[in-house]
């Protein structure tokens, strides 16, 4: 591993464990500054970079943007978890049972939660309750958003001034999967109202999911990150510091047993052995240990590499022309050519459901085409405003398809049918 990722994973330790780090001294200061931005790491690790500026001759402008990139985000997220708190003690009057779940179950295992900051929070409602959720949003000043809602999951934003508090409101915890991957989510009752557990956040008792059900959760929002955009090192961080808190409360037989139902194994595997590596996970955390150095390499690349070479892309960019695959319809042991076909001309079963007239009538199928070819260019469009790179954003899509094949997250057909 180079240098610079080295220090990367030094710096975020010494950010945790509120230490000074150790460092190779041999750092390109802007490359570092920016891998730990697109990372989300640089709230957590200003203290500790500030304790060795001089020793390391850290260049003083960049400390400069380091700070002024810190203190409006860290005064933001005390805005957001103020109102958190206050839709949480609303709906404990109201006998809602809303669930908090990502960001701040995690957030709280940090040296401060305020240094894991996020641009939203997740809240999840059963569905019979997700009309009494909205109305108290609503009754708190949150209006409704077009910006990142998706079908089960409107977006609610609360501006004052400066400060913003954004929610997305679940009533599915994986939205985005349908088919066979689908029904083997919803066996797993990750939101079984039965493993419900009560937390405290800030004075107050909320509703999260169950221990074991969060991680397990985790674990398959880290993939689907893997599959939209890529992933951020906080994620392998969470996952460090959940574990090693509730090590002896996580049903480990369980997540091994929803991982091979995933066919996450080999994934689990590379990001456990990474977390106990470079991030400080007890190593007593089970793994087989299927995975090699070349695959803990490529990993650690994808998340830490430089992404100017890929292309500056939105979300939405690698999970278009990924989505055949992401929706676990085919397998990856594919020829290119095929590969490309199903990026471009998915067959009825592969298709994304805006898409389901064709799905229904697959004598529809090339008008299919046509709208998911004409959905494409809308957001080719779009990025080219943005400076993004339509053509990049295939290579990186190819790219992601190769990770994928080599960690086994792909070929998932054989499994769910054998079922």
């Amino acid at each position: 591993m180079n240098k610079l990722y080295e220090d990367v994973f030094s710096l975020t330790l010494a950010g945790i464990r509120g230490e000074k780090p150790a460092l190779s001294g041999e750092t390109d200061w802007e490359k570092f500054y920016d891998v730990l931005k697109r990372n989300k790491l640089l709230t957590l690790t200003y203290n500790a970079i500030a304790s060795v500026a001089s020793e390391y001759s850290v260049p003083e402008y960049i400390m400069v943007e380091w700070k002024s990139f810190c203190s409006p985000r860290i005064f933001n997220q005390m805005f957001m978890y103020s109102e958190i708190k206050k839709i949480i003690s609303e709906g404990n009057r109201k006998n809602l049972t809303l669930v908090m779940f990502k960001g701040i179950g995690v957030a709280a295992l940090y040296p401060d939660p305020n240094l894991r900051y996020s641009s939203d929070a997740d809240i999840f409602v059963y569905e019979d309750e997700r009309e009494k959720a909205v109305k108290l949003f609503e009754e708190l000043g949150y209006e409704s958003t077009d910006e990142g809602a998706k079908d089960h999951v409107p977006v609610f934003i609360k501006q004052v001034g400066r400060m913003y508090s954004k929610i997305e409101l679940h009533d599915c915890l994986w939205e985005d999967y349908e088919g066979k991957q689908a029904e083997v989510l919803d066996s797993l009752k990750l939101d079984s109202k039965e493993s419900l557990i009560k937390a405290r956040f800030m004075g107050v008792e909320y509703n999260t999911l169950g221990i074991t059900e969060h991680f397990i959760y985790q674990i398959f929002h880290i993939v689907k990150h893997l599959f939209f955009e890529g992933i951020s090192l906080r994620y392998f961080l969470d996952i460090a510091l959940f574990a090693n808190k509730y090590k002896e409360d996580i049903n480990w037989e369980r997540v091994a047993a929803s991982m091979k139902s995933l066919h996450y194994e080999r994934f689990f595997d590379c990001i456990v052995a990474i977390c106990q590596e470079h991030l400080g996970m007890d190593r007593d955390i089970p793994i087989t240990g299927t995975v090699t150095e070349e695959m803990k390499e490529h990993l650690i690349e994808d998340v830490l590499g430089d992404k100017e070479k890929a292309g500056k892309m939105d979300d939405y960019e690698t999970i278009n022309f990924l989505e055949t695959y992401f929706m676990r319809v085919s397998a990856v042991k594919e020829s290119k050519f095929q590969q490309r076909r199903k990026q471009i001309f998915p067959l009825p079963s592969e298709l994304h459901e805006r898409f389901s007239y064709a799905k229904k009538i697959p004598i529809l199928l090339p008008i299919a085409w046509i709208h998911r070819i004409l959905f494409f260019i809308s957001y080719a469009l779009k990025g080219k405003k943005k400076g993004k790179n339509g053509t990049e954003a295939m290579k990186k899509s190819q790219k992601r398809l190769d990770l994928m094949k080599e960690l086994d997250l792909m070929d998932t057909d054989k499994e769910l049918k054998n079922k």
